[in-house]
């Protein structure tokens, strides 16, 4: 028998056991995400600022994204078993070294190679659950089984960050990693054939290495421009302003390339596609409404004084959510329900979602109360993602249609570091209109102000202080109260320009005819991304 048509797995793995094989894989690929899940804690760790935690999270994500550009090519000339042992083995050395260290600098270099690691391993799981699957119901199945996967992976390694790190330091995090890959090896070198294949050999020949050189550099080059352009001053800085320069450099160099090689990395002929460019635009916009949950959890954190244990109801309710609203959209996808009308729908509940904070943000409140929408979240997130990735793939046509999923993620990933940068710039704003509104309001010249101070003190003073400490005190505690209530004014600003974002998405949706009569179109050679 031919070893590309060896079967993946041994004859003695049956089938529900080789399933939870595969999604051991995709969860563990995930992990590397975990390490983000407290900003806080690494920053604390290494000594760095919030826009350095971030631009590792794009290093990490903009190496995955570049990657599956290439990994298709090479997965041709691999055995599947060699490759994932592979992705094990170097993921576990560079766990090893960030758990011994605190060089910042080593770990954004781990977190690069991490990033393509995650990419090799995801393209082993989508080379895995696809070819099972033959039918159209199981397709889709098999779309929202992965993409729930990827969904609910950052609430449920926060869950288990959150305990590690009430217990441990950091770098305890490296050590459950390497637990997990060390268990997922011997799963691999046991229930996996080491001769098998997923296709006939092909020599690396005709790659386009310097086509993935420039992509890379190009998603690397614009993730640091849009995470630290606020903080350098965006184009009143020369760095930013050189940068920028390079990337589009490096962008036209590397459409030039595409368009012109008979294998390229990408073939960019799909942008030619109207559906097709609505679909990642879809995409774009969700990630950045999605990443506007951060500022939520920050909330819960800075006003309510949540620790990170108290925040894992909240972490289960999304987890929850996204599961509910991803298998029930799959049946309505099942049944040809209108694509459009499901994808108006989730964002009709990303809008409801928004609403309700606007109703519960101030400077009290419970953790209880922020159960429901962050329910109502993960549920927007479950039925708006399947149906978006659907109408993507489907709008691309046939020949290409592999493409589509390469650029799809590149969408997602692009939307994601727009949001950051957005919410950076936003939050910023919308503190500063609001410190400025109180500082019109709160003078020192202000008649109530010094009774309010003097109140404070005779409080202080009942419980004991002397008359010095209780002046501080007084003048401490009416700081942290102005404080709490400018975030929590700005965070409410910030959620009404969301809420006006979601309304126009719907509007344009609807005001679309070319997108109204889609068919969903799950054609069985195409591995989604």
């Amino acid at each position: 028998m031919q070893t590309h048509k060896i079967p993946v797995f041994n004859p003695w793995v049956p089938e529900w056991l080789a399933r939870s094989v595969i999604f051991f894989i995709l969860m563990t690929c995930l992990f590397c995400f975990a390490l983000f899940s407290s900003p806080v804690a690494m920053m604390g760790f290494y000594g760095i600022a919030a826009t350095d935690v971030q631009y590792a999270m794009v290093v990490i994500y903009g190496s995955t994204v570049a990657f599956l550009a290439l990994d298709a090519r090479i997965l041709k000339y691999f055995p599947p078993r060699k490759y994932l042992l592979i992705a094990l083995a170097t993921n576990a050395v560079c766990s090893l070294l960030c758990f011994h260290t605190r060089s910042w600098t080593l770990l954004i270099m781990c977190e690069f190679v991490q990033g393509i690691t995650c990419a090799l391993m995801s393209g082993i799981v989508l080379n895995l659950i696809f070819p099972r699957l033959q039918s159209t119901r199981a397709r889709v199945i098999g779309y929202t089984i992965l993409y729930a996967g990827i969904q609910i992976s950052v609430p449920l390694y926060s869950i288990y960050s959150s305990a590690m790190l009430h217990f441990f330091d950091f770098n305890w995090l490296f050590y459950g990693l390497n637990v997990l890959l060390a268990a997922l090896t011997f799963i691999v070198l046991i229930t996996m054939n080491g001769k098998a294949r997923f296709f006939k050999k092909i020599p690396l020949y005709q790659v386009d290495w310097l086509g993935y050189l420039f992509y890379l550099s190009f998603i690397l080059v614009l993730g640091y421009i849009l995470v630290y352009g606020r903080q350098l001053g965006w184009y009143g800085s020369s760095e930013i302003l050189f940068l920028s320069l390079c990337d589009i450099l490096i962008l036209f160099l590397f459409i030039t390339r595409e368009l012109t090689l008979k294998r390229p990395l990408i073939n960019l002929h799909i942008f030619r596609t109207k559906n097709f460019v609505t679909g990642l635009l879809m995409l774009f916009t969700f990630y950045i409404f999605k990443g506007s949950t951060g500022l939520t959890y920050g909330y819960l954190e800075a006003i309510l004084g949540n620790d990170p244990l108290s925040t894992i109801p909240i972490w289960m309710a999304v987890i929850l959510g996204t599961v509910i609203g991803m298998f029930v959209i799959s049946r309505f996808v099942l049944t040809g329900y209108n694509l459009v009308k499901i994808i108006i729908t989730g964002f009709g509940m990303m809008g409801l979602y928004y609403v309700y904070m606007l109703l519960f943000v101030s400077v009290q409140g419970e953790t209880a109360d922020f159960i429901l929408p962050m329910f109502i979240y993960g549920i927007a997130t479950g039925v708006l993602f399947v149906p978006i990735v659907s109408f993507t793939v489907s709008a691309a046509p046939p020949k290409i249609a592999s493409n589509a999923s390469l650029v799809g993620i590149f969408a997602r990933f692009t939307g994601f570091t727009a949001s950051l940068a957005l919410n950076n710039e936003l939050q910023l704003y919308t503190k500063s209109a609001v410190r400025e509104k109180v500082r019109e309001t709160l003078m020192e010249t202000h008649p109530r102000l010094p009774v309010v101070l003097t109140d404070l003190q005779h409080k202080y003073i009942n419980a004991g202080s002397d008359l010095y400490t209780a002046k501080g005190a007084s003048e401490g505690y009416l700081n942290n109260l102005v404080r709490e209530q400018i975030l929590a004014r700005a965070t409410r600003d910030y959620y009404d320009l969301m809420l006006a974002g979601v309304v126009c998405v719907i509007v344009v949706l609807l005001l679309l005819p070319q997108i109204q009569h889609v068919v969903l179109k799950l054609r069985k050679g195409n591995i989604p991304y």
